[in-house]
């Protein structure tokens, strides 16, 4: 190799400047002796050996070069692949293909692929072949290899004629294509060596423009040649210059493409599909008439897009088809297909069958073009709806549905069938049929071969079998030939298992023989019916009692008949009863007009020959019910009256008790007033409990009330001392305890409702007495606290809509705070449970809410709310509620 290069790219001492070569060869040894030769042939290159096509890329992006000599076989790659990459990457990079093996189809690809020469390395003198064209296509001007290049991409033939139309200059293609020598066609007119083309339209063409000085382009048969070519004619300063090529087999192929178009469009419009084409990339879309034709549209109204199919799709179908296509785009399927629903020009949804392929990939493997077809399925899928219909309603008949062969195998058995054999459906297909074996054991002859030959139509019959599930099962079956479209096809089996109901038919036939002559003329209402609660019989009675025939009632559940019984609760207590054990209840009938009456019924099991049965013996108790429920309000109302009269009277009698003492002991004739208030006190609470006994009122007239009034007076008449001694003289009933510790009323209120007095009277009273009789302490013994005592202290107070009694006892147990209400509930061993019942009456016939909660001090706070004020003082009532000064 020669020296290296000057500061100014030029060997030293000399004038032409270096030319840098870079030798692609995939033997080193090959690639070392040519960069020998081409040192020693011309001093001025400088060469560089590679190995591959890889490190040829890596030096040229890496230094600079003037040419590119390389193998045709490379590594991995050929120097044809190799070419098309340096023009792709370094522009026109002079390239010279250097090979051993070279042929005409590679030398043809290497000139289709713009190589700037071809030099082949089998002749003597190859390196000086290389080292000239390598001198050539470097010191030619870039003009000119682009000329070059032009000549040699434009055609396979170049040839120049004169303003005489004589052939002034052939390439080698050109002869090659005219069989004879250049030095024969030299100087020859072109209409003397292709005479046929006189007088065509390629000669008017080529003449045209000559005159024009336009360039034309047209195909031309010729005969002499045998072959079509493609004529591409330039004019130049003294002629035209003549680029043709041989389009024989390309005109061939068009000739099969038409001819295959044609077959194709017969097809198309004989399987009447549409026709789509897509260019991915820029989303244009092209539809055929079909296409648009297939949804009710002309071609113009659709818009050449993808959103015009896209907008077309139903939105529930869109996904599923998106996603199709993007699984075929990403080379994941071989073909993109989906069926998916598109609305037409008239609003209706049609089935469409889309098929499709990507034809054309970029470089980089993404789809550049697909194409495809539609087909309406709309018919198709409709049938398929109505068998998908068909099938699950064969699924669904409680009948096994099969289909036999002709060996009496299954071919075809529906859900109930498979579940009969315990197994699932696709698995009893092909398996024999053990009631087509059970059919032909026991029958003369062979009816179901009679079937297939069609000796015979039809075969009905019932069998019992040995099932899977079912042992000694009793089956019903009906088998008829089955014939499509002219052919046996089969034999269609319908079976149903009868062995519960034809047993109990039989058990019943017995049973009612057996039943008729015991109940029928009971004047009882008598019916049977199974551990299903369907009635079997009935006698005459009930029917009569009932409003029904005996042909309605049996059938009937007993639940239709048995107004109150749940038809669980009726089977787990049948279920609970023993053999010939009697259940007794009473419950409600239902007549056939709607009507209901009280029954007493009385249901024995019995054995009917193996079977479980219910014998139900039913007396109407109407006038029974009637007379306790009149004795129940009495003995109610009694009750409530004595008790009643037994607590309201209490009070009064302790004061005119303790009063009575005192008028004994003192002489006082002022004790003998409050005796008398006492007894008034009684014969008013008499006239009340006895208009309550007799009318069931609680609140007589409402009248405006002063509480705070009422309270203290109430307050004063009961719990007042006078001079300091026990009015109660020790009563252990009365309040205070037996030391005749006095309670105090505190009234702070001022305010008006609207209620009965005597009512609000006796609520006060209640409340009163229940706080002494259950906060007081042990009345036999001082406390030794103050806190330990029993109630000293009530308080009447107002609410915002009501007002409260509150004391400042022990207080309720908030766990009893429910109960406290109930009539005959009491923690104290004097109370009778009365009182605070009372109380919630009285509320309740005011209109009144009440509840119990905690005081202030702890003790006991009852709150009534919802409680009507005059007008005139409502509203004075709610804003002095809370600042009433206390009253003793």
């Amino acid at each position: 190799m020669s020296g290296g290069n000057g500061a100014d790219g030029t060997d030293a001492g000399r004038e032409r400047p270096v030319v840098r070569v870079l030798v692609v060869d995939d033997e080193p040894e090959f690639a070392d002796e040519t960069v020998s030769a081409l040192e020693r042939r011309r001093d001025r290159i400088d060469a560089a050996p590679v190995e591959s096509a890889a490190a040829a890329l890596d030096a040229l992006s890496s230094s600079s070069f003037d040419c590119v000599v390389s193998g045709y076989e490379l590594p991995e790659t050929d120097g044809i692949e190799l070419l098309e990459t340096v023009r792709g990457r370094h522009g026109d990079l002079p390239f010279v293909l250097f090979t051993g093996a070279g042929s005409e189809a590679v030398a043809s690809a290497a000139v289709s692929a713009g190589v700037d020469e071809y030099v082949r390395g089998e002749t003597p003198d190859r390196y000086d072949r290389l080292a000239a064209a390598v001198d050539d296509v470097v010191s030619r001007t870039r003009s000119e290899r682009r000329v070059a290049d032009h000549l040699e991409r434009i055609s396979d033939a170049f040839c120049e004629v004169d303003g005489d139309w004589r052939v002034t200059h052939l390439n080698d293609r050109a002869t090659d294509m005219i069989d004879l020598d250049a030095d024969d066609l030299l100087g020859e007119r072109i209409w003397d060596l292709f005479p046929e083309t006189v007088g065509t339209d390629g000669e008017a063409t080529l003449r045209e423009a000559a005159a024009t000085g336009d360039p034309v382009r047209f195909e031309q048969h010729l005969d002499r040649l045998g072959a079509d070519l493609a004529v591409n004619a330039y004019p130049t300063g003294d002629g035209l210059a003549l680029y043709f090529r041989d389009v024989t087999e390309r005109r061939e192929r068009e000739r099969e493409l038409r001819e295959l178009s044609e077959r194709l469009q017969l097809a198309v419009e004989g399987a009447d599909v549409g026709v789509w084409d897509w260019d991915v990339q820029t989303d244009e879309v092209r539809f055929d008439e079909r296409w648009a034709a297939m949804l009710g549209y002309d071609r113009e109204e659709i818009g050449f897009d993808i959103s015009s199919w896209e907008d077309r799709v139903h939105p529930d179908d869109l996904g599923s088809a998106w996603s199709a296509i993007e699984t075929h785009f990403a080379g994941e399927t071989d073909l993109y297909q989906c069926d998916y629903r598109m609305r037409s020009k008239s609003g209706e949804w049609k089935w469409i069958r889309d098929r499709g392929r990507v034809v054309e990939r970029t470089d980089d493997g993404d789809p550049r073009r697909a194409v495809g077809i539609h087909i309406d399925v709309t018919e198709e899928k409709a049938r398929e709806r109505e068998l998908e219909r068909y099938r699950r309603i064969v699924d669904e008949l409680p009948e096994s549905v099969c289909v036999y062969d002709a060996d009496g195998r299954f071919a075809l058995v529906n859900d109930h069938a498979a579940d009969v054999y315990g197994t699932a459906p696709e698995a009893l297909v092909g398996a024999e049929s053990c009631l087509v074996e059970r059919i032909r054991a026991e029958s003369d002859g062979d009816p179901f071969e009679a079937l297939v030959d069609g000796d015979r139509d039809s075969l009905t019959g019932t069998r019992e079998l040995d099932l899977p599930t079912k042992s000694d099962a009793i089956v019903d079956y009906a088998l008829t030939r089955l014939v499509i479209d002219g052919e046996f096809d089969g034999v269609l089996g319908i079976s149903r298992d009868v062995t519960d109901e034809r047993r109990r038919q039989r058990r019943l036939e017995h049973t009612s023989a057996r039943l008729e002559a015991l109940f029928e003329r009971s004047p009882d209402m008598i019916d049977i019916h199974d551990e299903a609660g369907e009635i079997v019989d009935a006698n005459r009675a009930m029917t009569r009692e009932l409003g029904y025939d005996r042909d309605e009632v049996v059938g009937m559940d007993v639940w239709e008949v048995d107004d109150e019984l749940d038809p669980e609760e009726g089977v787990r207590l049948w279920d609970g009863l023993e053999m010939d054990e009697t259940l007794r209840l009473e419950t409600t009938f239902a007549r056939a007009d709607g009507s209901t009456f009280p029954v007493e019924v009385h249901v024995r099991r019995i054995d009917v020959r193996g079977e479980d049965r219910f014998l139900a013996s039913s007396r109407d108790i109407s006038e029974r019910k009637a007379y306790e429920r009149r004795i129940e309000r009495e003995n109610e109302r009694l009750d409530e009256f004595a008790s009643i009269v037994s607590h309201d009277l209490r009070n009064p009698l302790n004061v005119l008790s303790g009063y009575l003492r005192l008028a004994r002991e003192t002489g006082t004739d002022s004790y003998f007033d409050r005796c008398e208030r006492a007894l008034d006190e009684m014969e008013r609470l008499i006239d009340d409990v006895l208009a309550l006994a007799k009318q069931g009122e609680t609140v007589g007239s409402f009248e405006r009330v002063h509480l705070g009034e009422l309270t203290a007076a109430y307050g004063d008449e009961a719990f007042g001392s006078t001079g300091g001694e026990d009015p109660f003289g020790g009563i252990e009933d009365a309040g205070g305890g037996a030391e005749g510790t006095p309670i105090e009323i505190a009234v702070e209120t001022d305010s008006e409702i609207c209620a009965d007095p005597g009512r609000v009277r006796q609520l006060l009273g209640n409340l009163f007495r229940n706080s002494v009789e259950h906060g007081s302490t042990d009345s036999r013994a001082e406390p030794d606290d103050a806190d330990e005592r029993g109630v000293e202290r009530v308080v009447v107070g107002d609410l915002p809509d009501g007002f409260y009694v509150e004391d400042d006892g022990p207080g309720i147990d908030p766990d009893q705070r429910d109960r406290v209400f109930e009539s005959g509930y009491t923690t104290s061993e004097t109370g009778t449970g009365f009182g605070l019942s009372i109380v919630q009456r009285i509320a309740e016939a005011h209109g009144w809410e009440v509840a119990v909660t905690e005081g202030e001090r702890g003790g006991a706070r009852f709150e009534f709310t919802g409680v009507d004020r005059p007008e005139s003082t409502a509203e004075e009532a709610e804003s002095t509620a809370g600042e009433v000064e206390p009253r003793d």
